[in-house]
């Protein structure tokens, strides 16, 4: 979520210049915040769930990492100025391709401990 309200700064300063800041910037300013907001109910979905302290850590290392690779891709979009990530094939597009994995199994591993605590 920090990641995201420092990405703020580059944001107002490009908009402070020009009507229309970088997509690959907004986006990822935006994914920022909303991620910290979601890792802040998988924390407390964590705590509730019935998981080995091994498995909790386990998930919520490859949640973070997900969201790693996506605020990470569309970081070095914008700061190469990227302009179609699928077209290109680009730097960040590889970064982002990597979201999946990591974050589908760390959530999956959550969910399972929630249903076993209900």
């Amino acid at each position: 979520m920090a990641y995201g309200f420092v990405l703020g700064v580059p944001l107002a300063a490009s908009r402070m210049k020009t009507p229309q800041a970088s997509k690959h910037l907004v986006t990822t300013h935006l994914s920022a915040i909303i991620q910290g907001a979601v890792h802040l109910g998988l924390a407390f979905a964590v705590g509730f769930a019935d998981l080995a302290t091994g498995w909790a850590v386990a998930a919520a290392w490859l949640i973070v990492a997900g969201s790693g690779f996506e605020i990470g891709g569309g970081t070095i979009n914008w700061l190469s100025g990227t302009d179609d990530q699928f077209a290109e094939k680009s730097l960040g597009f590889r970064f982002n391709s990597l979201v999946g994995p990591p974050a589908i199994i760390g959530i999956v591993i959550v969910g399972l401990g929630v249903v076993r605590a209900i």
